[in-house]
């Protein structure tokens, strides 16, 4: 016997759930050289590198980072993007111009 349609439950591909793929995206943080972020709102919060090396942001929470464009951040205590690249050893590269 089986069940009418309306009463079967949808079956999920074993071959999709299994894939280490899929796995290693979910476990993946999406800003590793910032550490720990939790998502509020549109924006990752997490620790400013730059107000950590300098003692400051004991909350881990400075920090805010665009979900949808990750280029888009702000530290809410005032470091520059300058000082935050800086510290996580990635500094913005100057243009050479002829």
């Amino acid at each position: 016997m089986t069940l009418p349609r309306q009463q079967r439950r949808r079956q999920k591909n074993p071959e999709v759930a299994a894939s280490p793929a899929s796995a290693t995206a979910a476990r993946r943080t999406p800003f590793p050289h910032v550490g720990k972020t939790r998502i509020v709102g549109k924006n990752y919060i997490t620790r400013c590198p730059s107000c950590a090396q300098a003692g400051h942001d004991r909350g881990g929470d400075n920090l805010a980072i665009l979900v949808s464009d990750p280029r888009f951040y702000v530290c809410w205590a005032g470091c520059r993007k300058e000082m935050i690249r800086a510290a996580i050893g990635h500094p913005i590269p100057v243009r050479q111009t002829a």
